[in-house]
C-alpha cells in the first residue's frame, strides 16, 4: 500500500483527534459520576464493618457475665500486681484475641490493633495507655450517681453492673464509637463519659461535647445495645433525661 492509500485507509477507519478527546470527555464524565457513588460504597462497607466488631463487643460482653455471676466486666481496674487495666483485656479471650474487634476501620488514629503486639490484651498499665477506635460506656461514673454499664471495682467507685440491673436491653447502649477524650485523660482514649456538667444528672449529648467518633460516619456513629442490637445514631438525639437514659441500666437513673 502507497503512502496516499494508507493515509486514506486510516482517515477512512480510524477516529479523528476531534472524536477521540469526545470519547476522553464521556469517559472523564461517567467517572466524575461513579467516584462518590464508589466513595459510598466504601463507607457503608467500613460501618458495617465496625457495627459487626461492636456486635462482637457486645456478644463477648454476654459472654462475660454468664461465667461472671452476671457481672459486666469493670470499664478500669487497679490490678494486685500494681497498675490498671482498661475493660479490653476482660474480653480479649472471648473475641477470639483479635485486637482489631476494637477498632473502627473509619479510625486511622486511634487504633487498638496499632499498639504494642506484647501489651495488647495484657492486664498491665501500658495496656492502658493504647487508645482504640470503640469506645465503651461509662457516662455516669461517680460513686453515687447514675449506674454506669461499665464499672469500676471497690478499688474506685464500687459501682460493677450485673445483668438483673438491666431495666431495658433494648435502651441501654454499651459500646459506641470513638471515645470522649477531651485532654483530661490523655491515657484513656477507650471510654465514653460525661466532661460537660454534673455527671449525676440528666443530658448527655456526644456532639456537643465534641467527642471523637461521634460524627464518624456521615454525622453519625455505631452504637451496640445490651439486647445485642447495633444501630447508627445521631449522637445528639440519644436519650438521657427523667424518663429514659439510654447511657445507664436503670430507666429512670437521676432521681
Amino acid at each position: 500500500m502507497n503512502t496516499h492509500l494508507k493515509r486514506n485507509y486510516l482517515f477512512k477507519n480510524g477516529f479523528t483527534l476531534i472524536e477521540l478527546l469526545v470519547v476522553i470527555a464521556i469517559i472523564a464524565v461517567l467517572a466524575s459520576m461513579l467516584m462518590p457513588a464508589l466513595s459510598g460504597a466504601k463507607g457503608k462497607a467500613k460501618r458495617v464493618s465496625c457495627a459487626n466488631n461492636i456486635k462482637q463487643l457486645v456478644l463477648a460482653t454476654s459472654l462475660y457475665a454468664e461465667d461472671n455471676n452476671q457481672f459486666y466486666p469493670p470499664m478500669q481496674d487497679a490490678l494486685e500486681t500494681g497498675g490498671e487495666s482498661s475493660w479490653r483485656p476482660y474480653l480479649f479471650q472471648l473475641v477470639g484475641r483479635q485486637a482489631k474487634v476494637y477498632d473502627c476501620p473509619q479510625e486511622k488514629k486511634d487504633v487498638y490493633a496499632n499498639g504494642q503486639r506484647e501489651w495488647i490484651g495484657r492486664f498491665g498499665s501500658r495496656e492502658i495507655r493504647i487508645p482504640s477506635g470503640i469506645g465503651a460506656v461509662n457516662v455516669h461514673w461517680t460513686r453515687g450517681g447514675s449506674q454506669p454499664p461499665f464499672g469500676r471495682s471497690f478499688r474506685y467507685e464500687d459501682n460493677l453492673m450485673k445483668t438483673s440491673m438491666i431495666q431495658a436491653a433494648s435502651q441501654l447502649i454499651l459500646f459506641g464509637d470513638g471515645h470522649s477524650d477531651r485532654g483530661a485523660w490523655p491515657n484513656d482514649r477507650w471510654w465514653i463519659w460525661k466532661d460537660i456538667g454534673d455527671d449525676k444528672a440528666p443530658g448527655f449529648n456526644r456532639v456537643q461535647q465534641l467527642d471523637p467518633g461521634a460524627l464518624r460516619h456521615n454525622g453519625k456513629a455505631n452504637y451496640g445495645f445490651a439486647d445485642g442490637s447495633v444501630q447508627l445514631l445521631d449522637g445528639s438525639k440519644i436519650p438521657c433525661n427523667r424518663k429514659r437514659c439510654w447511657w445507664s441500666p436503670l430507666l429512670d437513673p437521676h432521681h
